[in-house]
């Protein structure tokens, strides 16, 4: 009985297994492929916090939060240009606050508030540090951000009059996350492959990660997804001046995006997040002793925009006290010519 029914059901599921044999074969370029014409609604979200808790002394506190709504134009072959629509910025410490609140067409007006007095400790690096912001802020629209498709291939390049974001100087898009360099080619489901890791709260000497493996989950109607990730404990322990200190911690890492079947980036994510917890014996154990934790998150979507029905160009029409092109006025008789014919 118990052959029988194994048999029966391997009958039953014969066919599913044939139909679904082709899509293990599935394959789907990650590239940007763009027309004229083409425009893209553009939002994405950025976080980034830091807190210390130190066993003697003050918490330390900072975070950068930025939001962004824009809209993406066809330019030229492989470069979008991106234009703001909305950008609402905070960032600061215990220290100082700088805000922007920012419209299409409406004057940049960041605000500044320091939480400390001139004699705090710490005041005169917070306030430089509050200014370098605000004055970059007050010069948010000059110049053009463009999405270069083409510039290196397999990567989705965020540049500011005509230089990558990512080089290191301060910039509303300075850290933003598109997708690590793609395979060449197409990508089938279950491939992996290997990139740089490149985030700053990975501290150097305590977390060794190079580089991050992602995995293509799926291609289909939904789109060409992969996804990458790590995780790494931290452990460490140190013996000076008398004081034994042990580190503990974790570090993790995910991404993810996905290509849209019409072949440009609908989406990507990205989420680290290093914890470390500082246990010290001996003399002075509290000043060694601390809780830190630092975290970076983001998402980025991009949708793509139908055509508006009046945004198509319509033909040239006559107005109606004027002779279509192929027409001609009739002649007017000349008074004298009425003489004439009397």
């Amino acid at each position: 009985m118990r052959q029988l029914l194994v048999a029966i059901c391997a009958v039953g599921i014969a066919p599913l297994l044939g139909s679904a044999s082709p899509l293990q074969d599935e394959a789907a370029a990650m590239k940007w492929t763009l027309v004229d014409g083409d425009k893209f609604e553009l939002k994405w979200s950025f976080s980034e916090t830091r807190r210390r808790e130190p066993g003697r002394g003050e918490v330390n506190e900072s975070h950068d939060k930025r939001d962004v709504d824009a809209e993406l134009a066809f330019k030229a072959d492989g470069i979008l240009t991106l234009t703001l629509k909305k950008v609402a910025w905070s960032y600061g410490n215990q220290d100082s606050e700088v805000t922007l609140m920012y419209v299409e067409g409406k004057k940049l007006d960041p605000q500044l508030k320091m939480k400390a007095g001139p004699t705090a400790p710490g005041y005169q690096v917070s306030k430089a540090d509050a200014d370098r912001m605000v004055d970059y802020m007050k010069k948010l629209t000059e110049g053009e951000f463009t999405i270069n498709t083409s510039a290196e291939v397999g990567r989705t390049l965020v540049m500011w009059n005509g230089g990558n974001v990512r080089n290191g100087t301060l910039s509303l898009f300075d850290r933003i996350f598109t997708h690590p360099l793609l395979p060449s080619g197409p990508v089938r489901v279950g491939q992996l492959f290997k990139d740089p890791l490149e985030v700053t709260n990975l501290p150097a000497g305590l977390v060794e990660v190079k580089t991050v493996e992602s995995k293509v989950t799926a291609v289909g109607d939904k789109g060409s997804i992969a996804k990458g990730g790590l995780n790494v404990p931290v452990a460490k322990s140190i013996i000076a001046n008398n004081q034994t200190q042990n580190w503990t911690g974790n570090f993790t890492y995910s991404c993810e995006w996905n290509y849209h079947p019409q072949q440009y980036l609908q989406g990507s994510k990205e989420e680290s997040k290093f914890t470390k917890k500082v246990d010290a014996k001996g003399k002075d154990a509290d000043f060694y002793r601390e809780n830190f934790t630092h975290t970076i998150t983001q998402a980025l979507t991009i949708k793509k925009k139908a055509p508006k029905p009046g945004e198509e160009k319509k033909p040239a029409t006559a107005k109606p006290d004027e002779p279509k092109p192929d027409e001609k006025k009739p002649e007017e008789k000349k008074p004298d010519e009425k003489k004439d014919e009397k």
